[in-house]
């Protein structure tokens, strides 16, 4: 779904919290959209259209997201806490308004951290490079079941089905 169709579809409510978060942090308005684009164009290139299922194509977008929000943020700041905070807070406020099943949610999230997590040792290397790591983790990713699954495995990203 395109930036676009989503602002649409969201309530008064949504908006207004939304706006309030990119209020708070005028400067990273620009830099979210633009790496939320970024994000989804990858995911496509690499992945085709199935990282809008809950596979490991989905869980390699998600760390990608917030990786490429810290990145920006860290690019336009040089503070790796106020990155990973920014992405953190993004990607939060993302899954409480676009409300999916527990368990898909519990997958997000937990893909969300795993990018933050991974900030501090992928906020140099290049693009290229941070997709082929992300990749890779991607493919060692483990599939859960039940949301409790996700604190079993800390430090890989994961999925819910093929």
């Amino acid at each position: 779904m395109s930036i676009r169709a989503r602002l649409k579809s969201m309530s008064f409510a949504q908006l207004f919290k939304l706006a309030s978060l990119f209020i708070a942090h005028p400067g990273y308005g620009f830099i979210t959209v633009r790496a939320s684009k970024k994000v989804i164009h990858i995911a496509t290139q690499v992945y085709g259209n199935t990282h809008h299922k809950s596979n490991r194509a989905n869980a390699f977008r998600h760390a990608l997201w917030t990786v490429l929000l810290g990145k920006a943020v860290y690019q336009k700041t040089h503070n790796l806490e106020k990155a990973k905070g920014w992405a953190k807070q993004f990607t939060d406020l993302h899954e409480e308004l676009f409300i999916n099943n527990e368990l898909d949610r519990a997958m997000d999230l937990h893909n969300n951290n795993f990018g933050i997590q991974k900030l501090k040792e992928l906020v140099t290397p290049t693009e290229a490079d941070t997709i082929a790591f992300l990749k890779t983790e991607a493919d060692k990713a483990v599939q859960i079941t039940q949301t409790e699954e996700t604190k079993q495995h800390p430090l890989n990203l994961v999925y819910i089905s093929e």
